[in-house]
Order: C-alpha cells, then sequence, then structure tokens
C-alpha cells in the first residue's frame, strides 16, 4: 500500500497532467477572464431588482392542485469542470422525480452563446418550470424575461438576475466569505501577503469579492500581492497555468484566497509547480469528496473550505420548482446557510467523503428549507 504522502503527490500529479493537457483539449469553452478582469460581456445591463430574503418560507401544507404527474423541468445551466456540478444537478433531479416530475438537461459547459440557445429550446418546450444554474446575467436576463413573458415560471441559482418575478436562490455568498476569511485571519494571527485567486463578473464570486475587499480594508497585516484565476471549462487547470506565473513573481506569498473549489485546486498545482506547497497556506469555498481528499492528504496546505452540501442545495432548488411549477407563490429570494470546514476537523474524524463529512456536520443537511409533508425528501448524496 502506498504511503499517504505518495498518494498526495499522486493526486496533485494528476492534476498537473490534466492542467498540461487542457491547452490541447479546450475548446467552444467561455472566453475567460484572468485575474478577476471581468467576463465577456461584462456586468449585466441594469442592476439586478431589490429583492426580500425570506429563509422563513414553507410552503403549504396542503399538495398544490397544480402539482401533476410527470410535469417537466427544463434545467438550463452552465456547469463546470468537477463533482459540485454532478452533485448539485443529482439533487435537483432526484428531487424532481420523487416529485413525481422529469427533468431535461440543457448544459452549454461554458459557452455562452450555447447557453442562449439552449434557452431558447427550454422555452419552446413549454416545461412547467425552468431552473437556471448558473451563467452570465447577460447572456440570460433577456431570456428568463422572455420565459416569464410565456407564463413559465422561472427559478434561479447564482445568477444576477434583474426580473423580481423569478425567485432567486443561493448560498449565503457574504457569510461564506466572512466565515473562511475569519478562519484565515485566525490562523494566521500575524498577517501575511495574499494570493487572490478569483473571477469578476459571475454573481456569487463577486459576492464574496465584496467581503474580501473589505476584509483587507479592515485587517491591513493581510497585502495582496498576486491576483489570478480563470473561469472556463477547464477551472483548476486553465487557473494553475496562469497561477504559476503570477505565484513565480511574487514569491513571498504566505497565503492564498481562492473564492471557489475549483480555483483551489488550481491553486494547489500552481504552488506544486513553484515548490511553494509548504509556505502557502490555502483557503477556499466549496466541498466535494475530491475536495476533501486534497485537503486530507499528508502535507496539503488547503487549511480550510466554507461550504454548503451541493447535494443539498440542488435538492432545495428542486423542492423550489417542484412547488413554482405547481402554481404556488414562491419568494422572492431565499440564501442557504454554510458551514465552516476545517482541514484538522476531517483529519480528526476521518472524513473521506461527503457522506463522511455529511455525519460529521448534519448542519450542512437543512431539512425545514422548503420542506412539506406532501414533498417526497431525497437524501442528500443518495
Amino acid at each position: 500500500m502506498k504511503s499517504t504522502t505518495q498518494r498526495g503527490v499522486r493526486m496533485i500529479g494528476a492534476l498537473v497532467l490534466a492542467s498540461a493537457m487542457a491547452t490541447l483539449t479546450v475548446a467552444c469553452s467561455q472566453n475567460p477572464s484572468g485575474g478577476g478582469g471581468g467576463q465577456p460581456g461584462g456586468q449585466a445591463a441594469g442592476a439586478p431588482c431589490e429583492r426580500t430574503v425570506r429563509n422563513d418560507f414553507a410552503l403549504p401544507a396542503e399538495k398544490p392542485a397544480g402539482l401533476k404527474d410527470g410535469f417537466r423541468v427544463a434545467l438550463v445551466r452552465q456547469s463546470g469542470v468537477g463533482d459540485y456540478f454532478e452533485q448539485w444537478g443529482r439533487g435537483a433531479t432526484a428531487q424532481i422525480e420523487a416529485a413525481g416530475g422529469k427533468v431535461d438537461v440543457f448544459d452549454a459547459r461554458g459557452d455562452n452563446a450555447k447557453q442562449v440557445s439552449q434557452f431558447t429550446d427550454a422555452i419552446t418546450a413549454k416545461p412547467s418550470v425552468i431552473i437556471v444554474d448558473h451563467g452570465l446575467a447577460d447572456s440570460v436576463n433577456p431570456k428568463i424575461d422572455e420565459a416569464i413573458g410565456k407564463g413559465i415560471p422561472v427559478v434561479v441559482y447564482d445568477v444576477a438576475i434583474a426580473n423580481c418575478k423569478a425567485m432567486y436562490i443561493s448560498q449565503d455568498d457574504a457569510s461564506i466569505a466572512t466565515k473562511i476569511l475569519d478562519y484565515l485571519k485566525q490562523d494566521n494571527p500575524a498577517g501575511g501577503k495574499v494570493a487572490y485567486v478569483n473571477v469578476s463578473g459571475i454573481a456569487p464570486l463577486d459576492s464574496r469579492d465584496a467581503v474580501y475587499q473589505q476584509f483587507l480594508k479592515s485587517n491591513p497585516g493581510f497585502t495582496q500581492v498576486a491576483h489570478f484565476g480563470k473561469y472556463t471549462e477547464s477551472v483548476a487547470s486553465d487557473t494553475a497555468t496562469e497561477g504559476a506565473a503570477a505565484l513565480k513573481a511574487a514569491p513571498g506569498t504566505t497565503v492564498a484566497f481562492a473564492a471557489y473549489d475549483e480555483l483551489a485546486k488550481g491553486t494547489l498545482i500552481a504552488l506544486r509547480q513553484n515548490n511553494l506547497s509548504d509556505k502557502v497556506k490555502v483557503y477556499g469555498v466549496d466541498i466535494s469528496t475530491a475536495d476533501i481528499q486534497l485537503m486530507t492528504e499528508q502535507g496539503s496546505p488547503w487549511r480550510a473550505t466554507a461550504a454548503t452540501d451541493p447535494a443539498n442545495v440542488g435538492a432545495i432548488v428542486g423542492r423550489a420548482a417542484v412547488a413554482a411549477g405547481s402554481g404556488v407563490a414562491m419568494p422572492e429570494k431565499l440564501t442557504i446557510p454554510a458551514a465552516l470546514v476545517p482541514q484538522d476537523m476531517l483529519r480528526e474524524k476521518n472524513v473521506t467523503n461527503m457522506d463522511d463529512l455529511r455525519r460529521a456536520l448534519p448542519e450542512l443537511n437543512t431539512p425545514d428549507i422548503l420542506g412539506s409533508a406532501w414533498m417526497p425528501r431525497i437524501q442528500p448524496g443518495a
């Protein structure tokens, strides 16, 4: 049996190989922005509407008269590499199917023009409800307006949208960033030189950026010395390529804050390429089985992450879609709380995968969010 250190080298080595191969295989992907410099199409035209958060919203006690077996849900999404998106999709699909519905998936995989075209196809199919999972606001806002104009309810996850008739669900991104940055500060009481790994133009990442910028102002002991990050179909490998150069130019870096897990994976590769894995501590957002394995390997610099359970989040969005497609008047906005996941806790409790983590942190499961006796519940991750 190989040692833990050998497994760690093998895992990061596989990511390095993926980084090299990705430069040959990436095609038809979203035109990336580097160093937080903005996404194609820029910011959404017009500010998103002001929404009232209703985390205390409850579904009606009785089954809606509009809930019919065999109803169809169109899932229009912009997924990327990594098992976060896979878990999210499985959670949403399993919840909708448990309620008697069927899901038609339209996944643009990083191609904004394709997402617009697929959104048109979804509207033409006349589903009971449309879920929008990620994407750029400029791309999807006109199509959201079109769908609502044609009487199709829309539930949106993590896109800065301008139409208040669409229900908006997100993680509590400000709280997420605050949790992980507070831990970063606690873990580095003397301050540090920060590599910031993020991109702009994506709603949840922009929310986390706002907290990070305030963190720098409030904590002058932390100074940003590098900034990199790519949002493409191969986030980790493309971020690693850019990060290797950025870190080489900033050899005094002591901490890295990566605004989501694929960016954190790219950071790990870049650190290894610069022989900095034992000198820079990494702090991330989001969690998956692959992330847990990377965090718990011997010598891993990934110290903590703040996260929700992606399968549980997908199930919540699925329940919202079932209700909205059945004629239930839904709230404008709902946010899902996250938990801090330190590396030390994962090791102490022998957490090796998401099922272990759900047992170790039961607060990741949120049965009270959009729960009701008539809505069959799925077990996240099942």
